[in-house]
């Protein structure tokens, strides 16, 4: 910022002349509620060549789409519920970021987020206070 160069410039240029070709494109807002809610999800061993599950989060403000992610699970999981813990796990601390995160913007969260599951043995695991190895 304090020496700028010709490259630097040029660069600028190109992101501006990106962002006017792109101004249609991007996710609807709307009005509505603004308290956090989260879906979580995974693909058990979907990877055929590596038995490596996919597990993917999004988390919305209200009506709004913010946070999302989709990422092939670091280890193999030995089954559904694991592949699904670990992708509950990792929505969890999406969620925990954001609720910090919102409360800097005085964005007070009133209630817990609700995170949606569809895997009945994870939701078990993660409501037992009990250690999990």
């Amino acid at each position: 910022m304090q020496h700028p160069t010709d490259q630097d410039f040029q660069d600028l240029k190109r992101l501006l002349r990106y962002i006017n070709g792109t101004l249609s494109y991007g996710l609807p807002i709307s009005l509505g509620s603004l308290e956090l809610h989260s879906y979580s999800d995974a693909d058990w061993a979907s990877d055929s060549s590596d038995r490596k599950s996919i597990s993917g989060f999004c988390t919305f403000l209200g009506p709004n789409l913010i946070s999302w992610t989709v990422k092939k699970q670091a280890t193999v999981a030995k089954s559904s519920t694991e592949a699904e813990y670990w992708a509950l796990s990792a929505a969890i601390s999406e969620v925990i970021w954001l609720c910090r995160l919102a409360a800097e913007l005085h964005l007070p969260q009133p209630s817990p987020t609700t995170i949606h599951c569809d895997n009945t043995s994870a939701i078990a695991i993660a409501k037992n206070p009990v250690f999990h190895a």
